[in-house]
């Protein structure tokens, strides 16, 4: 009995390998998504903590007194310019955390489009197994009917060589 051969097989390992590759894209634009969302947390957090240190700031302003025991105009005025430092800081951190977000958003796309050519690509090796799987039986198929007329050959020359008169 011969051995099936399948003659797209070149393709079906190319299409594999195209498979993995885009598994891999797939992990790695996974993996630049969770450090982008690592990121942003820590963006976040500095604003956080901005706004914390201003509202702690604004607080202290006209209770906390100075070293000389009473607030001085100068004093308050330290601490409003204090507290506007603060203020534009934060307005920054929030501009790095929205640019942040359209990063990520873009990081997003990146990776819903890796996913798609993922499952093209495994769709595309689907069909190609489901093709081999098809062929293969078909192969098989044809190798019984051929064994089936050769039995039947054997048993007729069998029969007829019995049957003769010797």
């Amino acid at each position: 009995m011969t051995q099936f051969t399948y003659r797209l097989q070149p393709l079906l390992e190319q299409k594999e390998e195209l498979k993995k590759e885009a598994d891999r894209e797939v992990s790695r634009r996974e993996q630049a998504l969770q450090a982008q969302l690592a990121t942003l947390e820590s963006l976040e957090d500095r604003v956080h903590e901005l706004v914390g240190k201003r509202q702690h700031a604004r607080q202290e302003l006209m209770t906390k007194p100075g070293a000389a025991g009473a607030i001085t105009a100068a004093d308050v005025q330290k601490r409003s310019e204090f507290i506007k430092v603060l203020g534009s800081e934060i307005r920054r951190a929030e501009g790095d955390v929205s640019a942040q977000r359209v990063v990520i958003e873009t990081c997003e796309s990146d990776l819903r489009e890796a996913k798609e050519n993922a499952a093209e690509a495994q769709r595309e090796v689907e069909v190609l197994n489901k093709h081999r799987e098809k062929q293969q039986e078909r192969f098989r198929r044809e190798e019984e009917a051929k064994e089936e007329v050769a039995l039947d050959e054997i048993g007729n020359v069998l029969y007829s060589t019995r049957r003769r008169p010797t």
